[in-house]
């Protein structure tokens, strides 16, 4: 076996303390006891093969990074894990024992054109490590600014090489090459010893894990590096959207039956109160309908459709305003140097081995919606609404008391007033999002616009060790609707189809769907790629934390009052979703009330 128990050093009682008062039970844990727990232990090798490293001031610049995740909940695309639990870090100097120094003071350049691969090795250790199956997903920071503590600086970037504990011979597959679709096939890392299932959980689940009373060591983990990451991070601002919807082709446009109730309040597409500095791009009502999917699959079936779907516009980069500041310190974004197309879209396919062909993806409701990258994701923030304790807006809810709450959007193709969802579905078509070989094409674009799906997943039991089935529930306001065929559709059809919960994207997050209202707060914005690069607002560079005191608005740009560096607006507290209450509250009550699981503890679903 690849992993399994070693004997360690037996973990000695602390000695006794002379002292007036009681001496703690040294023979039990914490709190009312001094007893060290045994922990486990992750280590392994790094292998690397890529480009040679920089080096300046005689040292090599970067560090391999080794982020650890609990299996059943790894990051996005095919997780929610917003950080990881631990991590291990391999100096470059360490990797690269032999690799020549630079004395001089010299900034790391991208590299220009085919470079040498070179292959070293060194080892690691990540200790301590609470029971669990692990993933450890990993990349050598090229240019040596990392920072696991701000959402700008913890996550790779282009140039850096990425990897992990993979099945390297899935990796290696001549197919793979440059597949930018490609998503690596992690290995388990098991630090315990499992635990019997219950009898009803799920296929594939996880079990828990315990420490032996001697400790444990996963032991010959091997992490490899060797993926040269070809695109930046999908930067972008927010920016709402001027309307609700702009059909396709507004003199033949009709409007579509009434709603089931025929009174549904409809997104604030952009707050008018910019005045506020917390005032969000985008409000959405906890109670918002939308048609149910057209049976005939037309334009103007799908621009009816699509009419009560709020539309989120994220712009690519950051505003003319902020470039100059976002590409110096302390912040280092790797920004396109005149601004332009910094978001890459294509659409998701899978390579069957079989026909040797590329198959391309839908999104799980079909209706001929491709899949599209970026995935955009909306994660809830804690609840703060006099931004006290968490003033930048920055900490996502999710705890052992407080669930995880997400909304995951439909990225469309095209920008401006060609962001449509028919014209998304024509393109997906044919042949035109894939070039001669079969492969999907990159598609360089300056703004991405997103339909915000009107349900939410609640993830409640992500921190409950006790709990193996870590999926959620999908909470809709209206399980049934009319559905968008003109001239009238047809009543009570699934607001989200039967179809959709049993594709297997869905069914790996989501083992039910419910009715009820939907959890109010603000909800920060993620981009996600899949290899793992993503971009999330709000983040450190648009706020201030306690120690750098606050913005103060008086100087261009704005600026921390205790520590001077500068603020980019675009990044801060205004850059986010919020779902608001419903304008009547008949409309959440009862069997329609925000689920008690969708909240924190001792929270009262009928003010929520």
């Amino acid at each position: 076996m690849r992993i399994a128990p070693k004997s360690l050093v037996p973990f000695a009682l602390l000695g006794a303390a002379i002292a007036c008062t009681a001496v703690p039970d040294e023979t039990q844990p914490p709190p009312a006891g001094r007893l060290i727990q045994p922990a486990g232990v992750i280590r392994g090798n790094v292998v690397y093969s890529g480009p040679h490293p920089c080096s300046s001031s005689g040292h090599i610049v970067g560090s391999a990074i080794i982020l650890v995740f609990d299996r059943r909940n790894p990051p996005p695309p095919n997780g929610l894990a917003s950080t990881a639990l631990n991590f291990g870090v391999v100096n470059g100097d360490v990797l690269f024992p032999n690799e020549p120094r630079n004395a001089g003071d010299v900034p790391c350049a991208p590299p220009a054109g085919p470079t040498q691969t070179i292959t070293v090795s060194a080892p690691f250790v990540i200790a301590p490590v609470d029971p669990a199956s692990y993933v450890l997903e990993a990349f050598y920071d090229t240019r040596g600014d990392f920072l696991p503590t701000f959402k700008f600086r913890e996550l790779p970037e282009e140039w850096d090489v990425g990897g992990g504990d993979i099945d390297t011979a899935d990796a290696l597959k001549p197919v793979n090459a440059g597949n930018l679709d490609y998503q690596p096939h992690f290995l388990p890392v098991d630090v315990g010893i499992p635990q019997p299932l219950p009898p009803d959980a799920p296929p594939d689940s996880v079990p828990n894990f315990v420490i032996p009373d001697d400790g444990y060591v996963a032991d010959n983990v091997t992490v490899t590096l060797g993926e040269i990451l070809t695109l930046p991070r999908p930067y972008f601002y927010p920016a709402g959207a001027g309307s609700p919807f702009g059909a396709s082709n507004p003199a033949t446009f009709q409007p579509g039956p009434p709603l089931e109730d025929g009174s549904a309040p409809q997104p604030d597409m952009g707050s008018a109160d910019i005045a506020d500095p917390y005032a969000p791009v985008l409000t959405i009502p906890q109670d918002i309908e939308v048609y149910a999917p057209p049976a005939v699959v037309n334009q103007a079936n799908v621009d009816n459709y699509e009419s009560r779907f709020p539309h989120l516009v994220l712009r690519g980069g950051l505003p003319d305003a902020e470039q100059a500041i976002a590409v110096a310190e302390p912040f280092h974004f790797q920004l396109p140097p005149t601004g332009g197309a910094s978001l890459s879209l294509w659409q998701n396919a899978t390579f069957d081995a079989t026909t040797q062909a590329w198959v391309p993806q839908q999104i799980p409701e079909g209706q001929g919606i491709p899949y599209v990258w970026p995935l955009v994701v909306l994660t809830k923030l804690v609840d703060d609404p006099m931004h006290t304790a968490d003033p930048a807006s920055l900490t996502q809810q999710g705890s052992a008391t407080a669930p995880v709450v997400v909304l995951q959007a439909i990225t469309l193709l095209g920008a401006g007033s060609s962001s449509l969802l028919f014209d998304t579905i024509m393109a997906a078509s044919g042949s035109a999002l894939f070039d001669p070989t079969g492969r999907p094409k990159v598609m360089p674009q300056d703004q991405v616009t997103v339909l915000l799906r009107p349900s939410v997943i609640c993830f409640d039991t992500l921190f409950d060790p006790t709990e193996p089935d870590k999926r959620g529930t999908l909470v809709t306001p209206y399980l049934l609707g009319v559905t968008a065929d003109l001239p009238s559709g047809t009543p009570d059809s699934p607001i989200v189809p039967t179809a959709a919960l049993m594709d297997p994207q869905i069914a790996a997050l989501v083992k039910a769907p419910a009715q009820g209202c939907l959890p109010t707060g603000r909800y920060a914005i993620n981009a996600v790629y899949p290899d793992g690069q993503a971009w999330t607002v709000p983040n450190e560079a648009g706020g201030c934390t306690s120690a750098e005191g606050v913005v103060s608005t008086s100087t261009t740009p704005p600026t921390c009052t205790l520590q001077k560096r500068p603020v980019l607006p675009s990044q801060g507290p205004r850059a986010v979703v919020e779902i608001v209450p419903t304008t009547d509250p008949n409309h959440c009550k009862g069997a329609a009330a925000v689920p008690s699981f969708c909240l924190p503890s001792g929270s009262d679903a009928g003010a929520r």
